[in-house]
């Protein structure tokens, strides 16, 4: 298993166009894609779907064990996902990685499997959401 520590994804923002356009797609609620529907409602502002912010934290999960030298291949179960606050245009995000436990195997052909749990974080280190899940990585990374 990696050392224990935690790690630190590279930050990414949030624009009104990718939060309408995720809305669109997959989410279409007023407050996540009209802005004077969103002033009016009990968000206070455009926001971001939970699920475009969970899509997110997989996302720069994934960059912050690759740029730690982890051979991250996917994630394969999320055990937890917990959105704690509203994450609104211009909002720039970051996940802080920590590490499980380790198991030996995976749904992923010569793969491993590590747990890790994960807090998404905006600028003001106010956690916007947290979860939990088993990522698949290179055989012996866990060992």
């Amino acid at each position: 298993m990696p050392e224990a520590r935690a790690l630190e994804s590279p930050a990414i923002t949030l624009d009104e166009q990718s939060i309408i356009d995720f809305a669109q797609l997959f989410d279409p609620q007023p407050y996540h894609l009209d802005r004077a529907a969103a002033d009016a409602s009990i968000f206070g502002g455009l926001c971001a779907s939970g699920w475009q912010v969970g899509a997110l934290a997989s996302r720069l999960t994934g960059e912050a064990l690759v740029d730690a030298g982890i051979s991250y291949i996917t994630t394969t179960r999320v055990n937890h996902m917990r959105w704690l606050r509203p994450t609104f245009v211009d909002d720039q995000l970051v996940a802080q990685v920590s590490f499980g436990g380790s198991v030996q195997g995976s749904p992923v052909p010569d793969c491993d499997s590590l747990d890790v749990s994960v807090v998404l974080k905006d600028a003001q280190d106010q956690a916007v959401a947290e979860m939990t899940c088993r990522v698949a990585v290179a055989k012996g990374e866990t060992a």
